[in-house]
Formats: C-alpha cells, sequence, structure tokens
C-alpha cells in the first residue's frame, strides 16, 4: 500500500510542477536578508518575491546532506537521521494541558518542567520537545523560557523553534551553556506561512541554523482549499516547492546545511484535522518525495482530533504512529497531542510511548490488533483512502490555480469553491467518527489506558519534583 502511494513518474511529475512554481510564480520573502541571500545566488528578486530557478534547486538539492546526526547533551551520539530510521518525540507548541489529574489548564513554567521529566523517562520519546507555550513568563520570553525548562532537566536532544527575530540568538546563547555547538544537540522547526510565503522571523531561523550548524526542519502546513490547491497532487506540489524555498536558503546561505523535509498538512474543521485519511495520505506521499531527493524527513503523526484520551485518540494515533514508522518517517512528531495541535496531554503521551514502543515490534500482538480491526472494517475509512492512490494529472496538478492565487492568496473564495467542490470531496470525504466505538477497539483502548495510567503513576514517583 505504502509503496504504490507515488511512482516514480509522478514524483518527477509533481517535483517539475514545483519547479515550474517556484521559477514562474515565486515565494515572498518578508526578510530582506534572505531575499539578498537567494538573489547573490542566481534568483530573480522582484520586490519581495524571489523567483527560484530549476538550476539552483537541482545544486542546492545536491548540496543538502542525506544524514544528520543529533546528539545528547552529554556529546553522545543519539540519532542518526536518514534512510528509515524513526525517532519520535512529543507534539510541541500546545496552548493546553491536560495533567496527570485530567486538569485542562493553560501551561505554566513548572509544567514545561514536569512534562520534560516524564519525557526523560521514555525511552521510545527519543527527543524532547518544547511541547507547552507557557503563560507565567512574558511574551517576549516565552520561546527561550520553554527550551531552558527542557535543557535543565534533561540529556536528550530537542526539538524546538522561535516565535519572533530575535528569539534566535537567545536560544543560541542558552544552548551553548549547555553543549558542544560542534555537535547538534537541537533541531529549529521553521513553517513557512502557505501558500508560498516566508515570515521574517522564520527566514531568519533558517538562516542562522545554517550559519550555527544547526539542523532546521522546513514545516510546510498545507490546509487543501483553505492555503493550498483542493486536490492531493495540488497540495503536494505547493507543498514540495514550500519545502524546497526553505532547502535552498538554506544552502545559499551554507553549502551543506542539515535541512529535514518536513510537513503538518490539516484539514479545515472546529480545530485542523490531522489524523484524517486525506491527511495521512498526504503526508505518507510526501514522505516518499523527500526520501527520494535523499533527505531526512519528518511529519506530524500521533496527533489526534478527539478533544479527550478516548478510543478514537487511542485508534487514530496508534493507526497513524504506525503507518509512519513503517514508511520510515526519519522524526515523528505529535505524541501526547489532541485537538490537532492545540492540547497537550501527559496521560496520551504515555499511551502514545506505548504505541511507539510496539511499533519497532515485528510481531506486536497490540499493533497487529488494531491494524488488523482497521484494515478489516475500514474504520474511519483508512484503508479504502489509503488504498487509491493518488491521482496525478494536468488538472489535479492545479498548476493554472496556483499561480492564480499567488504567494499570500487564498484558495477560499467562491468561484475556486464552484469550481473544485467535486474534487475536493472526491479526495477529502469526511468518514464517520463512530467507526471508532466498535467494541474490540474500545476493549484495547481500555487496557492500553490502564497500563499507561499505572506507567504514569510509577514514573511520577520516581521523579524529583522539588524544582518543578
Amino acid at each position: 500500500m505504502l509503496g504504490s502511494m507515488l511512482s516514480k513518474r509522478e514524483i518527477e511529475e509533481v517535483h517539475g510542477a514545483a519547479l515550474q512554481v517556484l521559477q514562474e510564480v515565486g515565494v515572498l520573502f518578508e526578510s530582506v536578508e534572505a531575499l539578498q541571500v537567494l538573489k547573490a545566488n542566481g534568483a530573480e528578486v522582484r520586490g519581495s518575491v524571489a523567483l527560484i530557478p530549476e538550476e539552483l534547486v537541482k545544486d542546492c538539492l545536491k548540496k543538502a546532506p542525506s544524514s544528520i546526526s543529533l546528539y545528547d547533551l552529554d556529546g553522545r551520539l543519539s540519532c542518526r537521521l536518514g534512510g528509515d530510521e524513526v525517532y519520535f518525540n512529543p507534539g510541541s507548541t500546545a496552548s493546553w494541558y491536560i495533567d496527570e489529574n485530567e486538569e485542562r489548564k493553560r501551561p505554566f513554567y513548572r509544567d514545561m518542567v514536569r512534562f520534560s521529566k516524564v519525557v526523560e523517562k521514555l525511552s521510545f520519546l527519543h527527543m524532547q520537545s518544547t511541547a507547552l507555550v507557557v503563560q507565567d513568563v512574558e511574551e517576549d520570553l516565552r520561546a527561550v523560557s520553554r527550551l531552558q525548562a527542557v535543557l535543565e532537566v534533561s540529556r536528550k536532544p530537542v526539538v524546538t523553534g522561535v516565535f519572533k527575530e530575535d528569539d534566535f540568538e537567545r536560544m543560541i546563547s542558552l544552548l551553548s551553556r549547555f553543549t558542544d555547538s560542534s555537535r547538534p544537540v537541537a533541531i529549529f522547526d521553521a513553517c513557512p506561512n502557505s501558500p508560498l510565503r516566508w515570515s521574517k522571523h522564520l527566514s531568519h531561523s533558517v538562516i542562522e541554523c545554517a550559519r550555527n550548524n544547526i539542523p532546521s526542519t522546513i514545516i510546510s502546513m498545507p490546509i487543501p482549499f483553505v492555503c493550498s490547491p483542493p486536490t492531493l497532487a495540488g497540495s503536494l506540489v505547493q507543498h514540495h516547492a514550500e519545502n524546497l524555498s526553505g532547502i535552498v536558503l538554506a544552502e545559499c546561505t551554507e553549502p551543506g546545511a542539515k535541512v529535514i523535509y518536513g510537513g503538518s498538512p490539516s484539514l479545515l474543521g472546529k480545530t485542523p484535522l490531522m489524523s484524517h485519511p486525506g491527511v495521512l495520505k498526504l503526508i505518507l506521499a510526501y514522505n516518499r518525495i523527500g526520501k527520494y531527493f535523499g533527505i531526512p524527513t519528518h511529519a506530524y503523526l500521533g496527533v489526534s482530533d478527539s478533544l479527550e484520551v478516548d478510543e478514537r485518540a487511542f485508534v487514530e494515533s496508534a493507526y497513524c504512529l504506525t503507518m509512519g514508522r513503517k514508511a520510515g518517517v526519519n522524526v515523528v512528531s505529535g505524541p501526547g497531542m489532541l485537538e490537532g495541535e492545540k492540547t497537550q496531554s501527559i496521560l496520551k503521551l504515555v499511551v502514545d510511548n506505548i504505541i511507539c514502543e510496539n511499533s519497532f515490534i515485528g510481531e506486536s500482538p497490540l499493533v497487529n490488533r488494531v491494524l488488523e480491526t482497521v484494515e478489516a472494517n475500514d474504520v474511519y475509512s483508512y484503508r479504502s483512502t489509503l488504498k487509491k492512490g493518488i491521482e496525478v494529472t494536468e488538472d489535479t496538478l492545479c498548476l493554472r490555480l496556483i499561480k492564480e492565487v499567488g504567494p499570500g492568496g487564498s484558495f477560499l473564495k467562491p468561484r475556486y469553491i464552484k469550481e473544485y467542490c467535486k474534487a475536493f470531496s472526491r479526495e477529502f470525504s469526511m468518514p464517520s467518527v463512530k467507526d471508532f466505538q466498535q467494541e474490540s477497539l474500545r476493549e484495547l483502548f481500555e487496557k492500553v489506558r490502564k497500563e499507561a495510567s499505572s506507567l504514569l503513576t510509577e514514573t511520577l514517583e520516581t521523579i524529583d519534583f522539588k524544582n518543578g
């Protein structure tokens, strides 16, 4: 199923369309420095838009490393990103937190400390993340304070990112107090604003990461029919173009800069839908594209669309995390998250750690039972959606539409809705949530929830919280 997601010919067609987008439509950069870097390397700059030629993209793809080594704070090799190696880390930047007492609240600094101490004890979460946006710290210091909370209690590498331009210098200074800069211990996420737009502070992050030997994950965030085309193939084209623009910026800054080909696609709902089968399909497809070009890959998986730790949260996480493991996504972010990327739950984090552990076991009864039940009953339409593959044609690539909308535009307009509504409905139909409530899945969930609750209690009892 995974192997047939995109053929070599289809990958090349998506790539060719993305090259056209970069060369003819271009990418908007709010950073003057980014525009200067790109212009100095052969891009044509028109106002704030950089038109990136095919040869420059080709050259930068050759320079991007196929493997990235990440170290712990003691200087030991922790993760080697590349090939089909898979490493899990908690989903990040949650604005709400559900603690061990199942209280939903705004997170404080002490919650970030306690959360990080628990992650440190969970063996199948290979990296930390700055998972919570702490609210009891003044806004100007939130990015650096949550990184400090992690570094003070953990030795694992960490996935983080900036909120504004001057965050990077503060965070680099903080990292230098804990580690030798020649051995990267942190990954900085950088998300272009779809469609085809880079903010000043995230352009700055990509540039400074390249200069400081720090890996950047380029995380394109397409939302079909909102800020990306309404078809899978069209959203893939835009996703690929946005990732290529970040890779080009990094490699033009410093040849050989460490970059990761990532993403966080979703569908529009009350909260962003991130475990929808169409979104999973998009993730598995772009993962194949990143691997085709020999770049380490990333995805947000295990991010449940449920509001609580229930059967739906369990099945979405178990299925999506396992499919990511099978596909060899190198960096999997998302464990612990509910409501899209809105909420982190400490109980779900432990549930997901159990799932991650079982995903590495070849004949895991837990994973096999979930997969068999989901496949046999086509729970949430996962099987039928993935089985169909992706239609790659001149119409579905949506080049005309991407050119018309342009950098920073919107696809959610009446005339586009009228023209593309059927195509969107065909590829992103809404399955039934009732599918999760099967008796066999409920029994399996209750067993795992009980195991996770016990493990969480045991873990908390072993942790010194005097400073948390």
